[in-house]
């Protein structure tokens, strides 16, 4: 019995882990992604690269990767955040990327960008709350 309730203590602690990593992978690439937005997908004078926007992609791949392997804590509020998370983050990368591919540089479309990246933010904030809120 102690065994399981051991077993049981190692992967909540291992949830709650994985859980504030991948939060904050995924904030600091949507940060990173909005400095590229303000700078109009310009790096030194030259313009990301489709490589480059790859790190956003695959922080993604593997963010969503961590919630298909936890995906037995689906009814942890925590969880429930986290999925809603991604939908925010996958929608700015989107966005961002489509805005970094076409020709067309406007102000609205950046400030647009720039609320996709607030939101990102502040659905990362409702993840952690909602972390610390549930029992360990």
């Amino acid at each position: 019995m102690a065994l399981i309730a051991l077993a049981a203590g190692c992967y909540s602690s291992n949830y709650r882990r994985g859980i504030e990593a991948s939060v904050a992978l995924v904030s600091d690439l949507a940060d990173k992604l909005a400095d590229y937005c303000q700078t109009d997908f310009k790096l030194d004078s030259r313009p990301v690269s489709s490589e480059e926007m790859g790190e956003f992609y695959y922080a993604l791949r593997k963010a969503r990767s961590f919630a298909a392997m936890t995906a037995n804590s689906a009814g942890k509020p925590s969880y429930q955040r986290f999925e809603q998370l991604l939908a925010s983050c996958e929608a700015f990368v989107l966005a961002a990327d489509r805005y970094r591919l076409s020709a067309k540089r406007d102000a609205e479309t950046q400030k647009a960008l720039l609320q996709h990246h607030a939101e990102v933010t502040r659905q990362a904030q409702l993840v952690l709350d909602a972390l610390r809120a549930e029992p360990r």
